[in-house]
């Protein structure tokens, strides 16, 4: 994995968004039993591992800005498996992404006329009910995103919404997704929206650290 660039920043002029450590479990019995059995997650796991997750990113000179709540943390923890280093891992290749394809992450507001658009055209949805073992299914209709319309930085910001809104749900983070992609309409042009070495990046980082169980149909 490459590094993601050294910041100069002193620690103590480093800027951490940051909430009370007193964190609350609020999900159903059935989903906090499925953590623990399928992510050994209990109250003393979970608390010891945000913990060293905090320190961890205090101390890292790397990192300038994190979030340092726990509903974010959780993300990459529940992600690994409660793993420390692969959700260290996780965490840093999320930051590098968003900094490379900050088109992704910045200004992710749906009532940007294109992320409307995009969004009224059922470009890419979440269905309102789960497959039959609770996972959240979202589908993909890239047949109607107008080439003549839309640039590859609308699709990559569209995409950037719908996962950052799906990932802060913690029943998502331990349940995953079921992605459908319909391809009608999808012809060889598209393969123009990104350079390879852009795709193979985007696929890469993407599925190693965004925190969703990738599930192809």
């Amino acid at each position: 994995m490459s590094s993601p660039p050294t910041v100069s920043d002193a620690p103590e002029n480093r800027q951490w968004v940051t909430e009370a450590d007193d964190y609350v479990c609020e999900l159903p019995e059935e989903t906090q039993a499925i953590a623990l059995e399928e992510l050994r997650e209990d109250q003393d796991i979970r608390q010891s591992a945000l913990a060293s997750m905090r320190e961890w990113i205090k101390q890292n000179p790397r990192i300038k800005n994190c979030r340092m709540d726990a509903k974010f943390l959780l993300r990459f923890l529940r992600f690994k498996k409660y793993h420390i280093p692969l959700a260290q891992e996780a965490l840093e290749r999320y930051l590098l992404l968003r900094q490379t394809f900050g088109v992704a992450f910045n200004c992710l507001d749906i009532t940007i006329p294109m992320m409307e658009e995009l969004t009224n055209l059922g470009y890419i949805f979440a269905c309102p009910k789960r497959d039959k073992n609770g996972r959240r299914v979202i589908v993909t209709r890239p047949g109607v995103f107008d080439l003549d319309k839309f640039t590859n930085g609308d699709m990559c910001r569209i995409h950037g919404i719908a996962y950052e809104t799906l990932m802060e749900d913690e029943e998502n983070q331990i349940r995953g997704f079921v992605h459908f992609a319909d391809g009608q309409g999808v012809g060889f042009a598209y393969l123009t929206l990104f350079t390879i070495k852009e795709a193979v990046r985007i696929v890469k980082n993407g599925e190693k650290s965004m925190a969703s169980t990738f599930i192809h149909q």
